[in-house]
């Protein structure tokens, strides 16, 4: 069975393996959320864990030729990497800013922009790895306040989406969610303490195991038709 479930529009159906020699139609701005110390392992970090399994396969993977890792300088024009350094709830005004800058140096006639966010699944076996696209208007946020907050700036600044066709950066969203399964009780106080608890060994091997089915859905955004303004 695969440990990937994609939450996506009706009629369009998912795509297969790309041809890595042809040329790419997007580029990804690949961040993921979580806290830094001291709850750098817990399970509400497991963007991050996830993120520093996923972020060394890429050099090889996209590579067009067996056996070869792409230069810094060929990675640079398929995506750039990035690891919030703030607090989950506020995630959204650095990974923004981070995200604004770096839209900035494209030319998004060539190749849109995709924002990739890695990010805990409460609620998801432990694990799984659910995709969805677009913001709360796509798809529930499901009260994560780390996708809240980043949403919330991206609106602000009229990134997401866009206020209109002029200030249109083609932008598109690509929530990537690991599941961290769930509490016995749903109280407030009791899914707090479970997102804030360290990680045991096997959850942390679960969640790093994720990073290679990961890797296969970033190679077909990559290239994943572009949408129009």
């Amino acid at each position: 069975m695969s440990n990937i479930q994609q939450h996506q529009p009706p009629n369009n159906p998912k795509t297969t393996m790309p041809d890595l020699t042809k040329p790419t139609k997007r580029i990804l701005f690949i961040a993921s959320i979580g806290n830094p110390a001291p709850y750098r392992t817990t399970r509400h970090s497991a963007g991050h864990i996830l993120f520093e399994s996923l972020v060394p396969l890429l050099p090889s993977r996209f590579s067009p030729t067996p056996n070869r890792t792409l230069s810094e300088a060929e990675q640079s024009v398929l995506y750039k990497t990035w690891k919030s350094p703030a607090y989950m709830n506020e995630s959204g005004g650095k990974l923004v800013r981070r995200l604004h800058k770096w839209i900035s140096t494209l030319d998004i006639q060539q190749r849109q922009p995709t924002l990739v966010i890695l990010h805990d699944e409460l609620e998801s076996p432990l694990g799984k790895v659910r995709v969805k696209r677009g913001g709360a208007e796509a798809a529930s946020l499901r009260g994560h306040r780390g996708l809240i907050s980043i949403m919330e700036v991206l609106r602000g600044k009229g990134l997401y989406p866009p206020r209109a066709p002029a200030e249109n950066t083609g932008l598109s969203i690509m929530r990537v969610g690991v599941g961290i399964g769930r509490p016995e009780s749903r109280e407030r106080g009791s899914v707090a303490d479970y997102v804030l608890t360290k990680m045991s060994p096997k959850e942390l091997t679960a969640v790093r195991a994720a990073a290679d089915p990961v890797v296969e859905l970033l190679l077909e955004e990559l290239y994943r038709e572009q949408e129009q303004s």
